[in-house]
């Protein structure tokens, strides 16, 4: 059986039919963030890409994103503290942030949501899961 993305957590109403804000990709894996990023434009969405936390944090502080997927595991900052940096400075239009990683054990849905972050989807990414995922997010946000 399939698992489902586990989003942690929904709230506000979709805001009509506007084109969704863009969705910022973070990883450090070139081939990973060419998947993710050739998924998501397929399905018209504008993708940016940072190659690791500190570049995501920086493209965050200059542009609204309707979404963030970050890798938990990257060279100069990870995952979390990048989530958490993003946390802070983005209060008053906080997008989601859905952890894309390997690691999936019992303690990492604590962990993610510690540092702010709203779900994650394993990986290898199923495409059907992350399109399902994205559009979620997107319609709450």
């Amino acid at each position: 059986m399939k698992e489902h993305p586990r989003v942690f957590s929904g709230s506000q109403e979709a805001a009509g039919t506007r084109r969704p804000a863009p969705i910022l990709v973070v990883e450090d894996n070139p081939v990973n963030q060419k998947v993710l990023a050739t998924l998501l434009r397929k399905r018209g969405y504008e993708v940016d890409v940072a190659n690791d936390g500190a570049q995501a944090v920086q493209r965050a502080a200059e542009k609204n994103y309707g979404l963030i997927l970050m890798d938990l595991q990257m060279p100069v900052l990870d995952g979390y503290e990048a989530a958490k940096l993003i946390r802070s400075f983005t209060v008053s239009a906080c997008p989601p942030i859905i952890a894309v990683t390997a690691h999936t054990l019992n303690g990492e849905k604590q962990q993610c949501l510690e540092a702010g972050m709203n779900g994650y989807l394993p990986k290898p990414v199923d495409s059907h899961e992350l399109i399902e995922c994205v559009e979620r997010c997107l319609r709450s946000a």
